[in-house]
């Protein structure tokens, strides 16, 4: 087997296509995004200059089908049933962009839950062989919900280098427009782990408007990604539901008409077939963009211009469960694209914040409407909770003394001097002299000296000196709670203090810090308010496998 895909590798000639480039010059108008109505103006450039409104204007090149660009609104709607509704305008008529609703992984309305599977089972290990060193360009995978949970780092790791992503499709009975389960999460997986990635739509489209909103649909949902590799259009339903009475030329009309819508809004459009299709239905020479060819076979023998191969369904790679169609693109682009997309990041993940502390910064993950996170730091507040202050060393006559507080939140200690204590010490003396003369000292300490009395002989002089003024002793307050008014989520409390010596009426208080909230599922814990920033996340489809039989399509 190995053997043959290394012939074929080597003998298959295939010439890429160039999409020509546009001149300038060929113009059917501009459109102008009136943001009030959230519509789309169509208008020549002459009246658009007129007008100089200052909004963005674009270029539509003249093309096969006169489409006209939709107004890119790119928000992500997480809920089941998106809530805005659009307008392009086509063929001087407007036409609605329906309203979507995420896919269920077993949908009845999902016409690829039952397709075929076929070609030989490849592993992304055999692949890596086959093709090595044979000027192949790069080596890629096509995938749908109907993987299940990709673990896109193991897939990068394997070699695959690009992946297209299935945005959704239209019902095959009803011809709603469902969302894939899993697009955003396989697009933000792929690229997040450096996997660049295409789109591809499955049309059940019976005539061109279908066709048209299907496009319109796409571009608007894929705004917010990186989408480097082509957005391609897949119709495989001919004879089958409502599609029955879609023939070639209809099917060939409603293809060039989502390729041109998507080639004017900046994106590289693709078609995807199968080999019976574009030889027996449809006309390869019809399309002038790049062409996707499923054929599993160990070598094909289509002999039209090819750009990418899905060579076999039944692969195989680390990350993947079951199988995976797996595809050759003889074709490479150097750089990731830029999404058409401002990130807003106004979603904060659930269960991602830490708290900032006094002393220690915290963080936040948010979450942009695309799906893309970043991580927001949290400063820290600064302002701690302080303890009581308490003696750990004593002050005396010789040495200040120390007393300490903690913050109890980041265990901060603060320390300060304790003043010298005084010492109390007045000396007083009384001295009389005289002939007989009668002496009397009088001494307590107060480090002053008085002396006083002086006689003549045979005279008594005794003086009495006042011995009662003295220096008052230094005092240590010891505080203790008098009062609490306890902090609240969002309010401040107080303790408030008085000195235990019952002759001193010295008095503190200490304010508490409100402790913010504490959010668990959008509600705090404390106080019972609502987080008006959460967010409920979506319920995880089902990722039961898809029952797969053998067969030909994507």
């Amino acid at each position: 087997m190995i053997d043959k895909f290394l012939s074929l590798s080597m003998k298959m000639k295939v010439i890429t296509i160039l999409v020509p480039v546009l001149i300038v010059g060929v113009v059917a108008g501009v459109v102008i995004v009136n943001n009030q109505n959230n519509k789309t103006e169509f208008v020549s450039a002459e009246a658009a200059a007129s007008k100089n409104l200052g909004l963005k204007e674009e270029v539509i090149p003249e093309i096969k089908e006169e489409v006209v660009l939709v107004a890119q609104d790119t928000t992500i709607d997480e809920s089941l049933k998106e809530k805005e509704e659009e307008v392009v305008k086509y063929k001087d008529k407007e036409v609605k962009i329906p309203k979507s609703k995420v896919s269920s992984v077993k949908s009845s309305e999902d016409a690829e839950t039952n397709k075929k599977t076929g070609g030989n089972k490849v592993s992304q290990e055999q692949a890596q062989t086959m093709f090595e060193n044979v000027g192949q360009k790069s080596m890629g995978i096509d995938v749908s919900h109907h993987q299940g949970r990709i673990n896109w780092a193991q897939v990068k790791a394997s070699g695959v280098e690009f992946a297209i992503i299935r945005v959704g499709y239209r019902g095959q009975t009803s011809g709603g427009i469902y969302e894939d389960a899993y697009f955003k999460t396989n697009m933000s997986g792929a690229i997040a782990n450096g996997i660049k990635v295409g789109v591809y739509f499955y049309s059940t489209a019976i005539n061109e408007t279908e066709a048209l909103e299907e496009a319109a649909w796409v571009v608007k949902k894929i705004a917010p990604y990186s989408v480097t590799f082509p957005v391609v259009y897949d119709f495989e339903d001919f004879n089958s539901k409502r599609c029955a009475n879609v023939g070639g030329a209809q099917a060939t009309s409603n293809a060039l008409t989502y390729l041109n819508f998507v080639k004017a809004n900046g994106y590289e459009p693709m078609m995807y077939a199968n080999k019976n299709d574009i030889t027996t239905r449809m006309s390869r020479s019809s399309f002038n963009c790049k062409f996707w060819l499923a054929h599993y076979t160990s070598q094909t023998d289509y002999t039209g211009n090819v750009n990418m191969w899905q060579y076999t369904s039944k692969g195989t790679v680390p990350g993947i469960s079951g199988w995976v169609d797996m595809n050759i693109a003889y074709f490479n682009y150097g750089t990731v694209a830029a999404p058409k997309h401002t990130h807003d990041y106004n979603e904060e993940v659930k269960n991602s914040r830490k708290e900032p502390t006094c002393g220690e910064d915290g963080s936040k993950v948010m979450a942009c409407s695309c799906g893309e996170k970043e991580t927001v730091t949290l400063k820290a507040t600064g302002k701690h909770t302080w303890g009581e202050w308490k003696v750990t060393t004593e002050a005396t006559a010789d040495k200040e003394g120390i007393q300490t507080r903690i913050c109890s939140v980041c265990k901060k200690e603060e320390t300060k001097d304790i003043e010298k204590t005084d010492e109390n010490t007045n000396t007083n003396t009384n001295t009389n002299t005289g002939t007989d003369k009668d002496t009397n000292t009088s001494t307590n300490t107060n480090l002053n000296t008085n002396t006083s009395g002086s006689g003549d002989a045979d005279k008594d002089n005794n003086t009495t000196v006042d011995n009662t003024t003295q220096t008052p002793t230094t005092h240590t307050h010891n505080f203790v709670e008098t009062s609490r008014t306890n902090a609240t989520c969002t309010s401040n409390g107080t303790i408030n203090y008085k000195c235990s010596d019952s002759t001193c009426t010295e008095t503190d208080s200490k304010t508490i810090e409100a402790t913010g909230h504490s959010f668990e599922n959008g509600v705090c814990k404390v106080c019972q308010d609502k987080d008006p920033n959460y967010v409920a996340e979506p319920e995880a489809p089902d990722t039961s496998a898809n029952e797969i039989v053998e067969g030909n399509n994507i």
